[in-house]
């Protein structure tokens, strides 16, 4: 429920930030209702944790995929299709991926081949259902490329000449007569903040107004008391560089605009006109609009006899962005300012230093983190670099990039710097940042105007349609049933649908090479090929145009150098791991006994485990039915042949006639035994015979037999009762990720930008422990952890370890 707001005072209230509910009825219920209508529909957001940022041509991109909810930070159950696609500097798709999602983690590789050369790259990662939004929720970062003969072993950094300085108004604009606040930003010619410059204020006359110096990313703010018609000038230094630049701010006569402070966990936030404005504007109604994607609070404020009208925010239970926007009466945004609240943001580190144990040439590492027991289902991900890596240059970490960049419109340098060792100072700088982000990424514009549809559904697999004609039609008028055959799990019926004339087959998780085979069932012919007109979604990976791109620039300058090659860098010689000799002795009968006993557990018929002997002695199925399962039956009634000639009719309630047994494929019901002919007794793994029916109810009065055999996938359907359709999108398999191997270890190649090993889909033990194995490194490294648990506590730390 939506909480009242409470006066304090004349110029002090409390805004607390109250979930959605229904506004009351007045004239500000426009702005609730249209961002109840814009947040109704739930979001996801992606985050990639790589394991490098700059890569040769020859290493590969090892990625773990973390989708969350939006709102509550934990992963996402929904979404099953993940698409990953690498552009080059023209938006040309290089690359692209479509993965499985399980409980919102996948993870995959891409191979850096010849198809890249010495150029930026963007990765991306977004959902089909991302697509309804114009929040940035997708993910997309910048990775570099270069290739061995370009190595340069010295760091030689880039000069920077000219600068890019910005002078930001904390609401949009000055206010003549008031004190404002201006963020700064300045990056130099690299792109790269302009680290401790020194900026003085000057105003027309020469005169000093006040001063300011940047931090390492060229952030920083100033107070000033603008004077309408006066204009100034803004002095840099910085090293040796002095540049002279202009403020170029319009300075409104009239006017309102926000100005908060933050104290330590309480946030203040000021309404604030001058007194040219004030006697324009008493008694009219202005809006404040404080929310954070999902929960929101809204209160009107009219000024009387003060210009300023401060409120305390409240927001203990609110972690993340919180963004305040206001309105004036006729409920046009006319300022926004942007504010973090770092309390209930749950991060878990590992404690004291990991333990490394030597093993041969690998090593174990173990870290300790807290008692698992809320930490049921969980996913980490780590990259294993050299210490004195150049290669891992990335902005944002899993924390930054739900919490920070989904609300903002561009880029922020090094964001994962105001979540690591979390500080008072820290906090004051992140507040700077926010400063300088102006307007959020929730556009009032397309709030009003045109709040999200659901042209993009959430997906779950791949879709079949299949549809049907006339002649696919029974007497009944019915359509006919279809079985298909998919994903080593036996045939399966898909039954039609009346209202679309199809058959819709959902959930279906083709990877690469698979494909789908369709047999109708028919009264009169039997099993035949379905012939029909098939339509797959989604048919293919959708575009994702965005102009949201973070570029990864280098800090170094990388020249050519004839004396690197990848012949010096990489040994090409064969993948070749060779392993010691191991002798297994084992008792065929003993195990054949044991697995007997286990496949007997919960069934009722007796089991027969098809033996290396059975396969000598018989060679199709049916020929070791007749000699070995018949007398299991009742020979009184079937006789020496068996039941294979007594098949019943299946009835209205998919039963056969009495008479007859009821044969099972893969626990699937046969309708027709010549499915059964072509299986050869070496493609059975076991076979149940159960003499009564037991545990079948009344669908086997006569007996049962079910053939299960060692892959499904062997046990095809004679190709003339079937057609094969082919998938036009699979899901990529994972796979395994390669560590190159290097001809030499302790170079400054390998120390700058070699690789270790990279780790996804790491669990944490009933101890609370995460133990891994890795080779035996030959210099110190840095473990770059990330992850996420089921409850959305976050897992994001660097651990240096070494051997010495």
């Amino acid at each position: 429920m939506k909480i009242a707001l409470v006066q304090i005072s004349v110029c002090v209230t409390i805004l607390l930030l109250a979930t959605k509910s229904v506004a009351s009825q007045n004239e500000i219920d426009i702005i609730s209702d249209a961002y109840e209508d814009y947040t109704h529909l739930p979001r996801e957001v992606v985050y990639l944790h790589l394991n490098k940022s700059t890569l040769f041509v020859g290493e590969t991109l090892g990625f773990t995929a973390y989708v969350l909810n939006k709102n509550d930070k934990k992963l996402s159950t929904t979404t099953k299709n993940l698409y990953v696609t690498i552009e080059d500097k023209n938006e040309k798709i290089i690359k692209q991926k479509m993965l499985m999602v399980d409980n919102g983690v996948a993870s995959n590789i891409f191979e850096i081949d010849s198809l890249f050369s010495n150029n930026t790259y963007t990765i991306k990662a977004y959902t089909n259902w991302m697509r309804n939004f114009n929040e940035n929720n997708f993910f997309v970062e910048s990775f570099k490329v270069e290739s061995i003969e370009t190595y340069q072993p010295k760091d030689n950094v880039a000069t920077t000449i000219d600068i890019d300085a910005q002078f930001l108004p904390e609401s949009g604009h000055l206010l003549h007569g008031v004190e404002n606040t201006i963020g700064v930003v300045i990056k130099g010619r690299n792109g790269y903040g302009l680290d401790l410059a020194l900026g003085e204020v000057v105003d027309n006359n020469g005169t000093v107004i006040t001063t300011f110096k940047t931090n390492q990313f060229g952030i920083g703010r100033f107070p000033l008391i603008p004077q309408y018609g006066t204009t100034y000038s803004i002095n840099i230094s910085h090293k040796d560089n002095v540049y002279k630049l202009q403020l170029n701010q319009t300075i409104k006569k009239q006017g309102v605009i926000l100005s908060l402070k933050r104290f330590k966990n309480r946030f203040l936030i000021s309404v604030i006109t001058n007194e040219e404005t004030l006697d324009t504007i008493k008694h009219k109604r202005y809006s404040l609009f404080l929310h954070n994607g999902d929960n929101y609070d809204l209160m009107d404020i009219y000024f009387t006899d003060q210009p300023v009208i401060t409120k305390v925010l409240e927001l203990d239970n609110n972690p993340g962005i919180n963004i305040l926007t206001l309105f004036d009466e006729n409920n046009t945004p006319i300022a926004e300012r942007l504010t973090f609240n770092y309390n209930g943001i749950n991060i878990i580190s590992s404690k004291n230093s990991p333990t490394v144990t030597k093993e041969l040439d690998s090593v174990n590492v173990t870290l300790n983190f807290k008692a698992p027991d809320t930490l049921s289902t969980h996913n980490i991900s780590i990259s294993v670099l050299p210490q004195e890596t150049q290669s891992y240059n990335r902005s944002h970490n899993i924390i930054s990039y739900n919490y920070l960049q989904p609300y903002l419109n561009g880029p922020v340098e090094n964001a994962k710097y105001y979540f690591t060792d979390i500080t008072e100072k820290k906090k004051f700088e992140l507040d700077n940042l926010l400063l300088t982000q102006g307007w959020s990424s929730y556009d009032w514009n397309i709030i009003f105007h045109n709040p999200p549809d659901i042209n993009f559904d959430f997906e779950q697999g791949i879709i079949l349609k299949a549809n049907y004609v006339s002649s696919n039609i029974n007497e009944s008028g019915q359509p006919n049933d279809l079985m298909y055959y998919f994903d080593d799990k036996g045939f399966l019926i898909a039954e039609g649908n009346t209202k679309s004339k199809s058959y819709i087959i959902k959930n279906l998780y083709p990877e690469e090479d698979q494909t789908i085979k369709l047999t109708e069932v028919t009264n009169s012919k039997g099993l035949k090929p379905a012939n029909l007109y098939t339509q797959f979604f989604p048919q293919k990976i959708p575009n994702f145009k965005t102009n949201f791109i973070e570029e990864i620039k280098p800090t170094f300058k990388i020249e050519r150098d004839s004396a690197y090659s990848s012949n010096v860098i990489f040994d090409n010689s064969e993948k070749v791991e060779k392993l010691d000799e191991v002798v297994v002795k084992s008792s065929p009968w003993q195990e054949q006994l044991k697995r007997r006993a286990e496949l007997s557990r919960g069934r009722y018929g007796k089991i027969s485990v098809v033996s290396e002997e059975d396969e000598k002695q018989f060679f199709s199925l049916w020929n070791y039915l007749s000699f070995k399962a018949w007398l299991l039956l009742d020979p009184d009634v079937y006789g020496p042949n068996g039941p294979r000639n007594n098949l019943g009719v299946i009835d209205s309630m998919g039963m056969q006639s009495p008479g007859s047994v009821n044969f099972f494929l893969n626990d699937v019901l046969l309708v027709d035994l010549s499915i059964l002919d072509p299986i050869l007794i070496e493609d059975v793994d076991f076979i149940e015979i159960n003499r009564f029916g037991l545990g079948e109810g009344m669908r086997s009065p006569r007996g049962a037999i079910k053939i299960y055999t060692k892959d499904p996938a062997r046990a095809k359907a004679p190709k003339n009762i079937t057609r094969t359709y082919e998938f036009p999108l699979t899901f990529n398999k994972r796979k395994k990720f390669y560590t190159p191997k290097y001809k030499y270890y302790e170079d400054d190649f390998f120390k700058e930008y070699g690789v270790i090993d990279w780790k996804p889909n790491l669990t944490l033990n009933n101890n609370g422990q995460l133990v891994f194995k890795i080779a035996q490194p030959q210099v110190p490294v840095t473990l770059f952890i990330e992850g996420i648990t089921n409850d959305g506590t976050f897992i994001f730390e660097e651990k240096s370890i070494s051997l010495n």
